[in-house]
Formats: structure tokens, sequence, C-alpha cells
């Protein structure tokens, strides 16, 4: 039997009509910003992380080397390319599997030396650069911006949070639903209620879930539809961090 709540997975198989000095298109990369896949499929990023622990600086490469949280339904094969703005950047490297939710993983930019001979590595001299970084796209008087992500936390109760969707942009009217649609079809997740009836769209599937000061809650999941188009599914971001052993923290801004 069909649900009667039809839901939507938040991706995109096209490119928004997204202006191209839009931030959410501007390097280094942040959370917020517009990806697309090997296969077709847009998104957005949910955060960016850095390994933790043993081995995590065992080398400037390492150290400098990030990690994208991504909707695991947007790209859904370990292995698969994340494009952005046209160039490949990352590689899904590891998929929740109980979860939509997944990591990709984000090599740094390396600037060899002027002298630098094809025979030889030439890593010494060389300059090594995430390129990707613990900032999230917010709304400022002055337009959008990328700031610095704040450390995860849970909503307070009550408050008002926010979603930073490529497509839907910023939206701080969410709340906590403590009704969970009979016909929703998951029990996962967190549901969220908008409160000035605008909602996720897709390509915003991933994108990060906030705090007003930019603290990080979760990532988008999904949405309802017809009389439940102002709900959304969102994942807690500490069960990623659980999953993956707490070997990972925000990306240095």
């Amino acid at each position: 039997m069909i649900p009667l709540l039809l839901l939507a997975a938040l991706f995109s198989a096209a490119t928004p009509a997204i202006a191209q000095d839009d931030v959410r298109f501007n390097s280094p990369l942040a959370a917020g910003a517009f990806i697309s896949t090997s296969t077709g499929a847009s998104c957005t990023v949910g955060a960016v992380l850095k390994r933790t622990g043993p081995g995590a600086g065992v080398s400037t490469y390492v150290a400098a080397t990030r990690y994208l949280v991504l909707a695991k339904h947007c790209a859904p094969k370990i292995g698969e390319t994340i494009i952005f703005n046209f160039f490949p950047i990352a590689t899904v490297t590891w998929m929740s599997a109980t979860d939509d939710v997944e990591l990709a993983e984000v090599p740094p930019e390396v600037t060899r030396p002027d002298n630098c001979s094809g025979a030889h590595g030439c890593f010494q001299g060389s300059i090594i650069a995430p390129r990707a970084v613990g900032r999230v796209v917010i709304s400022t008087r002055g337009g959008e911006r990328a700031v610095p992500m704040r450390a995860p936390a849970i909503p307070g109760a009550d408050e008002r949070f926010c979603t930073s969707g490529a497509v839907s942009h910023m939206n701080c009217n969410w709340m906590v639903e403590s009704d969970r649609p009979a016909n929703w079809g998951d029990s996962t997740g967190v549901i969220a209620r908008s409160t000035n009836g605008q909602s996720v769209e897709r390509g915003d599937s991933g994108g990060p879930v906030i705090g007003e000061q930019g603290q990080l809650y979760g990532i988008i999941q999904r949405t309802g539809t017809g009389p439940s188009e102002d709900l959304m599914q969102y994942l807690p971001i500490d069960e990623l961090f659980a999953q993956t052993g707490r070997a990972y923290e925000i990306a240095p801004s």
C-alpha cells in the first residue's frame, strides 16, 4: 500500500539557476555549497570535517584532507565522484549502514614549485592547502556569506533554527515537531516544522541544519509533500559522529 504522504528525496537532476558568483560556488568549499555527482544528481554539503586521533597528522597532505558530509541518496555508491564547479573534488569513502548519510574525501590542493620535475614527487617545497573549510553559508544584511561553523549542538526547547540549502537558501523558521505523521514512512531522524510556509526544496538534500549562530545540529534528509509540505526530516549530527567512532570533527575555518 502506498503511504498517503508522499516523501520527496531532496536531490535534483539539474543544476539550479544560481549565479556562478554565488557564495555557494566559492572556493574553498563550505557547508551549504552546491555539489553534483557523476550520475547527474545535485545536492548540498552539510558540513566539512577533518579526521582526528592517531595518524590524522602523519603528514601535511593527510592533515589537509577534508571530508564532506552528504546525504547518501545523492551519491549512493562507494567511489562515486563528487563535482564542485564542474570539476571533480571528492570521492565517497564511507556510507552509513542505517541512515541517509555519507562522507566524501576531499584531497588537498598541491601547488608544486616552479622548478618541479615530473620525474620526482616534488612534495618538498610544495604548498598544500585544504580545498574545503569548516564554514557554513548563512544570510546576513549584506547577503549570504560563509562564516565559521560552530560546535555541534542540539536545538533548545522552542528554539527556531535554520536550514541552509543550495536551492532554498537560508530559512530560520524551523521548530522541532513532536508529532510525526502516522504515514511518514520513516521512524529515524528528527521531524521539524516550518513556521513561515517555506520548506526545503530539491537540491537541498544533505544541507546543514544549524542554529542562528552557525551551530551544527544535523543534515537535511527529506521533506513532506501535500498536507505535510511544511515538514522536513533531519539527521542529528551526533548520529554521524557516533557511527564513525568519533573519528571526525568540524574542520578549521
